[in-house]
């Protein structure tokens, strides 16, 4: 197959997409899928803030000078 059998086809194929994603992000059921995701790169400093605020980290063997 060319270009030319299957070109004229790709701007539907590419809105139908277009439209099925953008339905799908929107679909309440998949709001807390993605506000997990969009947390994650805060996670690691809520781990950072309870490991200062009183929980000892590991000792690796070395004392701080």
């Amino acid at each position: 197959m060319s270009y030319e059998v299957y070109g004229p086809f790709m701007p539907l194929i590419m809105l139908i997409t277009f439209i099925g994603l953008f339905i799908w992000v929107l679909l309440p059921q998949n709001k807390k899928r993605f506000d997990d995701a969009a947390n994650l790169p805060f996670a690691d400093d809520d781990e950072e803030q309870e490991q200062k605020n009183g929980h000892e980290r590991a000792h690796n063997g070395r004392d701080e000078k």
